[in-house]
């Protein structure tokens, strides 16, 4: 029994990531070009496809939940809901955390694989909404800056790699950066699964025998005025907030 609703739940991913894959096709072919002869303006075109983006995931995030692939447990919705203009951190525990986070948060943002940035599904709303990482830190950090001075939030996994709930890697300094160019509030938030899915390493038709529970936490926010009233030091003020950041997202 046990094999069957595994065998059943790896059919239903890759069906899933098929249809994923089919409606970024839409989305970049023709939702995309319709939107930018309509509205002309990038900063517009940017918003309005992001929403349009978010709705996709949502149906996403929504056809994994109706089919019982995962679930999402927060009491924290809302306030993830009224999210703006911030900087936002998370635990990475799987593959699809970005695509869970900006189907909840309006106008959010990321960086991304630089493979991505070639990919023919998604390589037109890769360059226009979303951040490579492999770029020049000069270069990755003023394009940060822009999507934030333009009204998006900004999500980060600060540790950089997918990881599971009892490993603590080491939190990357490029939060506290662009917080101290940008002066944005940063938001924490911790997510987690009750076992493996879309791990490193992991096979993406993996997907158990059971329903794979997201458990999202709200964990605050960090005032990044007052921490740099604090901390006036550059190096300083990185240190301090870099420590602050693993001890309450670990």
């Amino acid at each position: 029994m046990i094999k069957i609703k595994k065998l059943i739940r790896s059919v239903i991913i890759i069906i899933g990531f098929s249809i994923f894959g089919f409606g970024a096709i839409i989305l970049q072919n023709i939702i995309l070009p319709l939107v930018k002869v309509t509205l002309k303006k990038d900063d517009v075109i940017k918003l309005k496809f992001n929403e349009i983006l978010q709705k996709s995931w949502q149906f996403f995030i929504g056809l994994l939940k109706f089919f019982g692939i995962i679930r999402i447990d927060s009491k924290d919705i809302e306030k993830l809901k009224n999210i703006k203009n911030s900087i936002i951190i998370s635990t990475h525990p799987s593959y699809i955390d970005v695509l869970i986070l900006i189907s909840i948060i309006p106008h959010s943002t990321c960086f991304v694989a630089e493979r991505l940035m070639n990919n023919i599904f998604f390589n037109k709303i890769v360059k226009l909404l979303f951040i490579s990482e492999g770029q020049p830190v000069e270069q990755w950090s003023q394009e940060a800056v822009e999507m934030l001075d333009n009204g998006f939030n900004l999500i980060i996994f600060p540790m950089g790699i997918r990881h599971r709930k009892n490993e603590h890697p080491k939190i990357r300094r490029g939060t506290a950066l662009l917080a101290q160019k940008t002066k944005k509030n940063i938001i924490m938030i911790n997510m987690e699964t009750n076992f493996d899915f879309l791990q490193i390493h992991q096979p993406f038709y993996e997907a158990g025998s059971e329903t794979v529970v997201y458990n999202v936490k709200y964990l605050g926010e960090i005032d990044t005025e007052e921490f740099l009233n604090k901390y006036s030091d550059e190096v300083t003020f990185k240190t301090e907030l870099t420590k602050y950041i693993a001890k309450t997202l670990y």
